[in-house]
């Protein structure tokens, strides 16, 4: 959780960086207010720390859609980004995946790691979440390990409440939903095997 010091929590946090991280933001250009408030909150969190910078680009190539954050090892790319708010419950996930991408390092077994070796051709994950879902957390980090520990793997968390039309687009009723390649749709809270599955099937 954290700390009634949001700031404090987030020095704490930061001081896991190893690698330098690039946040790279796409603002929607059609929400100023939304725009304003998440180019704040970057510039901000990013203050905090000289091994985090931050760039704001007007045309998104990135993207599905924006407002849209792409998190960058100074290394590599490793295909993860938010799109919509990421304040509320989001800002503790933001924060961890700064971190993750820092330290290039996931939360997967070797077995794991083992299987995704056998991949070879890409795969695209979208995680349609809300900033009050308590399951969201734990399966957005999820499938950005996927994407840390794959360069085939791409992963997206779509704020619902910012990019409505997509969540009707992909039948969102509850959340967490996640959308593999467009072809498998995991509703909920799955352990790690059953996800790795599910990534497997979306190309079999």
């Amino acid at each position: 959780m954290i700390s009634d010091n949001p700031e404090d929590w987030v020095k704490k946090q930061f001081e896991k960086l190893i690698d330098p991280v690039k946040i790279v933001f796409y603002p929607s250009k059609k929400n100023k207010k939304l725009d304003e408030d998440i180019e704040n909150l970057l510039e901000r969190t990013t203050s905090l720390t000289d091994l985090i910078t931050y760039e704001k680009i007007l045309n998104d190539t990135e993207c599905i859609s924006s407002p849209c954050i792409s998190v960058k090892n100074i290394s590599f790319d490793p295909g993860i980004r938010f799109m919509g708010r990421i304040d509320g419950g989001e800002f503790k996930t933001f924060i961890e995946t700064l971190v993750m991408v820092s330290r290039n390092e996931y939360d997967l077994t070797e077995r794991t790691l083992d299987m995704l070796e056998q991949i070879d051709q890409n795969i695209d994950i979208k995680v349609f979440t809300t900033n009050s879902c308590g399951w969201c957390p734990p399966v957005i980090l999820k499938s950005f390990s996927f994407a840390l520990a794959s360069k085939y793997i791409k992963a997206t968390a779509i704020d619902c409440y910012t990019f409505t039309e997509l969540a009707v687009k992909y039948n969102v009723a509850t959340v967490p939903k996640v959308v593999i390649n467009e072809k498998i749709h995991q509703i909920g809270m799955k352990d790690e095997n059953e996800f790795l599955g599910n990534i497997f099937a979306s190309i079999s």
